[in-house]
């Protein structure tokens, strides 16, 4: 059929067309949805990112664990009178402190990854989880937590490049984090450490 040029527009018609695709293959209207349908699980995460944030602290006190290694293997150099033990004391410290380094390290790599929910780095999520969880301590169970979190069928698609395509479609969405959630990750944040040390000086 001919192209009728002095036919009404097709929206006067009564005709509905499909909202325009955007980059990526994905509608605006799929965009929000996905993000909707998800936005509590990339909350959660989030919170696991800032917890692993709390691992980059050993980038201050790794580099403090091997100087003290160092000064130790120094002096018993220099005094070859001190206690035989003192030598390997020495380089303890120094192997611990390169380990709590780059721990450090890993844990800020991952911790600001996943605030980002950048899915790049799924797999040093998973390896930061899992040493959580094989910690023997309180952050065990945080770790079991991170894992179901992280290998849910909820978070593979939070963690997908097609979700990191949703939020980039959708910065108007954004979670409403509740007092009592600030309050529980706030006690987290200070009560961890504050147990660890207290465990640790006993």
């Amino acid at each position: 059929m001919d192209h009728n040029p002095y036919a009404p527009p097709a929206a006067d018609q009564g005709e509905t067309r499909p909202p325009p695709a955007l980059e990526g293959g994905m509608s605006l209207a799929e965009a929000e949805a996905l993000r909707r349908k998800h936005l509590t699980h990339e909350a959660r995460l989030q919170s696991i990112g800032s917890l692993m944030l709390l691992g980059a602290l050993n980038l201050i006190s790794g580099p403090l664990l091997m100087l003290t290694g160092v000064f130790a293997v120094i002096g018993v150099a220099m005094n070859p009178d001190v206690e035989p033990g003192a030598l390997p004391g020495g380089v303890v410290f120094g192997v611990l402190g390169v380990l709590s380094t780059g721990l450090g390290a890993l844990s800020y790599r991952g911790g600001t990854g996943l605030r980002r929910l950048d899915p790049r780095h799924r797999t040093l999520y998973t390896v930061l989880a899992s040493l959580w969880l094989l910690s023997c301590s309180l952050f065990s169970l945080l770790g079991l937590w991170a894992l179901v979190l992280l290998q849910s069928p909820a978070g593979k698609i939070v963690l997908s490049p097609e979700y990191a395509e949703a939020r980039r479609l959708t910065p108007h969405i954004r979670f409403q984090t509740s007092v009592v959630t600030w309050s529980v990750l706030g006690l987290l944040i200070v009560g961890l450490p504050l147990a660890l040390f207290i465990a640790a000086a006993l």
